[in-house]
Parts: structure tokens; C-alpha cells; sequence
């Protein structure tokens, strides 16, 4: 018959006069529909991918106003509002709004890219 001991972790103390790291507004995944969101605040921009590899992106503008979508070894291109576009993209992908009284909220997928 064998014993199983349990090791018991201690939390790390928390020093006096800390203050919790903000955190920036990352993308959700909206587990209904099976895609990745992100709300862009006026004037920001959302750095969707930094170091993505070779792939297709499927970006759908959920605002009411036109976006610009940005990918480093891919298109540079405007979303007008409701429009989906796809593209090839690899590096830095990023997704800008220029409008300076309201945000935005874009939907987008990766696929892989299979080449020859």
C-alpha cells in the first residue's frame, strides 16, 4: 500500500505599497461563434500578431466607420464597416482606427497556409 504525500504551495507575500499591473485590452475568443474579437478604442490601434508565420487572415469591421488593416509581408488595406476581406500576411499584423469619437470592434480568423 503506498502513500502519496502533498506538497502545499505558499502564495508569494505581497509587499506594502505595490500596485497591480494594468492590463491592456486583449483579444477574446467568442466561444459561439468560434472567432477571435478585439474592441479598438478611438484613435488605437491593435496590434493583432507580432510574430505570426506564414498564414491567411480573415478581418471582418464590426464599427460603423472604416478601419485600416496592416500586415508587414502582406496587404495594406481599408475595411469600409460590414466588409470581410482575407489576406496572406506573416509578421506584424496590426489594425488601426482613425476615427476620433467612436471605437470599433473587428472580428478575425487565421488560417494556415499551405504552400508547395
Amino acid at each position: 500500500m503506498s502513500t502519496k504525500k502533498t506538497a502545499k504551495t505558499k502564495a508569494a507575500p505581497k509587499r506594502k505599497g505595490t500596485v497591480p499591473a494594468k492590463r491592456s485590452a486583449v483579444p477574446a475568443h467568442d466561444v459561439a461563434s468560434g472567432h477571435w474579437t478585439q474592441w479598438i478604442p478611438p484613435s488605437g490601434v491593435a496590434l493583432i500578431s507580432e510574430r505570426l508565420t506564414s498564414c491567411h487572415v480573415v478581418v471582418k469591421n464590426h464599427g460603423a466607420h472604416t478601419v485600416m488593416l496592416v500586415a508587414q509581408h502582406g496587404d495594406l488595406f481599408d475595411l469600409a464597416p460590414g466588409a470581410v476581406r482575407a489576406t496572406y500576411a506573416s509578421g506584424i499584423i496590426r489594425v488601426e482606427n482613425e476615427d476620433k469619437k467612436s471605437g470599433v470592434l473587428i472580428e478575425f480568423d487565421f488560417y494556415p497556409y499551405f504552400g508547395k
